[in-house]
């Protein structure tokens, strides 16, 4: 009998792969790729934000310890400093802490063999100039090492320096950790894709549809997006930072708009325009501080019902802020009956003061149509009286890490306040200072000097009666 042959290059049937094994080599393969890829990305990811966070902990105990040690080196308090150095290390990951005077000598050091030296720094690292330094060195004794450079400055004055080791050890604990997981997770999920690769696709897909769906939904400016966590492997893990990014972005379009309650739109804008004009952290500047209030508000809200003051309140705010951000002005705070606005401030325009007068009369005119109003409707009208004021202040964030809000502080606005207080009703009143910065864009006259509470000296005070129709 005659034996069968086989075609030459054909595959004999004992040998033929099914297409779902095809598919379940290819799946696997893809698999183990992707694995290893979103494994090394966020192994990177997270040296970047461990090496961050890191970075910031350390600037933040340097600051802390750099704010405590100003005066006990003013005032050569050697044992207050050493006391401050002593508690920094008892943090596991700080390695060194130098305070060092003007001279370059250690009054407290880490190890207090070296108090009273010169202070010598790490070869490499850059010298320590006005400002602070974040640097990274590798030392022979304690590995990966970032120093923190702090200038210890008294009114912009130097009277020393600070330097902070903060050990790395953490971080590399941590990714070898990270490493250890990624390499067990990544083997779980090859074995589950040998095992099922034709499930696992359609497992995978669906989360990374949702993904897609996500990502369109937030380019449309839909932020309320919130995908359910299919699992705790990569994609779920990627699901979980879509769903934080998601959560971020509805925050911070959340603080925008609660942002343009206090501020016009176009400020906020302006802000996010260009971040670096924004003051928030202190610091003197010209600005225009207005403040308005109703008069004889206490014996009309006597004759009123509890829901007519609120109606009456509601329809003042709304008059205030409208003619406030219409200027680009910033709504400080309101009191009472009244409220405080700034215009120079967060974001500084020239003519401030201009704006805030121009502000004042609006807000005149718009009571006296308020009023009309309420008259024609038989209640009582209103009136108002307005004290405006330039001049420096400080302008920045006050209060506490749990309640903060920013503000402008300093003479000019108390004078502001006073002004305010000694103007009748449809009075604006404002100092002689600010006339002169007007003069010729605003109508006033003259009332003489008046003395304030606060002032020894008598304050030339004007009337704003309106405008002369130039432009500023």
């Amino acid at each position: 009998m005659a034996e069968e042959r086989v075609p030459s290059g054909a595959i004999p049937p004992g040998f033929r792969l099914p297409l779902k094994v095809k598919l379940s080599l290819l799946i696997t393969a893809l698999l183990t790729l992707t694995v290893l890829l979103v494994s090394a990305f966020l192994l990177r990811q997270s040296q970047r934000d461990l090496t961050d966070q890191m970075t910031k902990r350390g600037l933040t105990i340097a600051e802390n310890l750099a704010a405590s040690a100003k005066s006990p080196l003013l005032t050569e308090d050697e044992l207050t400093l050493n006391v401050l150095v002593k508690d920094a290390m008892k943090d596991r990951d700080v390695a060194y802490v130098v305070i060092a005077d003007h001279h370059g000598k250690a009054i407290a050091h880490s190890d207090v063999s070296l108090v009273g030296k010169p202070v010598e720094r790490p070869r490499g690292l850059k010298p320590l100039a006005d400002a602070r330094l974040v640097q990274t060195y590798r030392s022979e004794d304690q590995g990966d090492l970032i120093d923190v450079a702090v200038p210890l400055l008294f009114r912009n004055v130097p009277v020393g320096s600070l330097y902070l080791g903060f050990s790395q050890k953490s971080i590399v604990e941590a990714l070898a950790r990270a490493r250890r997981n990624a390499v067990i997770i990544s083997a779980a999920m090859v074995l589950v894709g040998i095992a099922g690769a034709v499930v696992l696709a359609s497992l995978l897909s669906r989360p990374i549809l949702r993904l897609m769906e996500g990502t369109r939904a937030i380019a449309s400016g839909d932020f309320l997006v919130a995908l359910p966590i299919p699992s705790r492997d990569e994609i779920g893990a990627l699901t979980q930072a879509f769903n934080t990014m998601a959560k971020s972005l509805r925050e911070k379009e959340m603080i925008k708009r609660a942002f343009t309650r206090y501020v016009a739109r176009e400020v906020v804008d302006e802000v996010l325009k260009d971040p670096e004009k924004l003051v928030l952290t202190g610091e003197r500047r010209d600005v225009t501080v207005l403040f308005c209030d109703i008069r004889g508000f206490t014996p009309t809200a006597e004759r009123l019902s509890p829901e007519e003051v609120v109606a009456l309140l509601n329809s003042f705010y709304t008059l205030l802020i409208d003619t406030t951000f219409k200027q680009e002005g910033t709504l400080d705070k309101f009191l009472g009956d009244g409220a405080m606005c700034v215009f120079g401030a967060p974001v500084y325009y020239e003519d401030h003061a201009y704006r805030a007068i121009k502000t004042a009369l609006a807000m005149q005119a718009g009571v006296r149509e308020l009023s009309a109003k309420r008259l024609a409707e038989g209640r009582e009208p209103i009136a108002i009286g307005i004290g405006v004021n330039a001049g420096d202040a400080v302008a920045g964030t006050v209060g506490t890490e749990d309640r903060m809000e920013y503000t402008v502080i300093g003479d000019s606005v108390n004078l502001a306040a006073r002004l305010e207080s000694h103007a009748k009703s449809g009075q604006i009143l404002v100092s002689e200072w600010t006339y002169r910065k007007v003069k010729g864009l605003v109508k006033a006259r003259s009332l003489g000097a008046i003395k304030v509470k606060g002032k020894e000296e008598e304050i030339e005070v004007y009337e704003v009666l309106g405008l002369t129709g130039a432009r500023p």
